[in-house]
């Protein structure tokens, strides 16, 4: 019989609903959990998802350089890569693994294929149009994505080797750092501790997240190249020849550094930063290290 899917549900999906992103709200939960179901049942390793997302993901890429019903089954792959990646997550906690190794390659494998993706959608509009714009879109788009994401992991980075640094001490947070948490205390009730977690509304915050996020451009792209199976390529000033698949990219390409600028600005001018290691160092004031530990 199985696995339930009311538990697959609590198990796999509840401990982590309040981290979810929009695209996991909207399409990725449900995606994937019939194949989260599948590889559950046949008590397949996590590890094939992660595989299988990674090879979905460079394979989606790569055919973008092609154009046609080719490119349409590109972004189905692309499509897949997401729900893949949430797969593997959700298998592993029902299985109960945690092997930092893969998260070290799922990191990996997002930072790989994000940004070939717009080199393939590039590549494939130059070849269909020979413009050199869609280049300057690419380039844009995956620039911004990476340091994006730089500027969003730093924090964590900074407090795990501050963490790490410190922890000769037995027991880091209170021989060290009392002071700190004291500070962390104080701006946790002021607003600067755990974050709310993501919910689907009808404000700014979801609307610039369905306008930004890379998931959900994974969707769009999918119609986007369906939809330049039906319609003929269109005439844009100073661009030349569009297809749908090109008003994609100029739009990521325009949009995302334009994200990218807003979060530098928040972070340096608005103390993001310092509120982002402030709520790590709130969320792990009661960790102690094993005094038997050896260095």
């Amino acid at each position: 019989m199985g696995v339930t899917w009311n538990e697959l549900r609590r198990v796999c999906q509840t401990p982590v609903r309040d981290t979810n992103d929009v695209a996991g709200l909207l399409y990725g939960d449900h995606a994937s959990l019939p194949i989260t179901k599948l590889m559950v049942d046949l008590r397949l390793s996590p590890d094939l998802a992660s595989i299988g997302f990674f090879v979905c993901g460079v394979a989606g890429a790569v055919l973008q350089g092609a154009s046609g019903t080719l490119a349409a089954v590109a972004a189905g792959l692309l499509v897949l890569y997401y729900v893949l990646d949430c797969v593997d997550g959700e298998v592993a906690r029902f299985q109960r693994v945690c092997d930092v190794k893969w998260g070290y390659f799922d990191y990996l494998f997002h930072m790989i294929v994000k940004p070939l993706v717009f080199c393939g959608v590039a590549i494939g509009l130059w070849r269909e149009t020979h413009s050199a714009w869609p280049y300057l879109a690419a380039f844009a788009a995956s620039t911004a994505t990476l340091w994006l994401k730089m500027f969003l992991e730093t924090p964590g980075i900074v407090f795990l080797r501050e963490f790490l640094r410190r922890s000769r001490k037995v027991d880091f947070i209170a021989e060290t750092s009392q002071p700190m948490v004291a500070r962390a205390k104080e701006l946790e009730l002021a607003g600067a501790g755990p974050h709310e977690p993501f919910r689907l509304r009808i404000d700014v915050v979801t609307v610039r997240a369905l306008a930004t996020n890379f998931d959900i451009g994974l969707l769009l792209l999918f119609a986007a190249t369906l939809a330049d199976l039906f319609v003929a390529p269109f005439d844009a000033p100073l661009l030349g020849t569009l297809t749908w698949r090109g008003v994609w990219l100029l739009y990521y390409g325009l949009v995302l550094p334009l994200d990218f600028a807003d979060y530098v600005r928040t972070y340096v001018f608005k103390g993001h930063f310092d509120r982002e290691v402030t709520r790590l160092l709130s969320l792990a004031h009661h960790f102690t290290l094993d005094p038997r530990r050896e260095r």
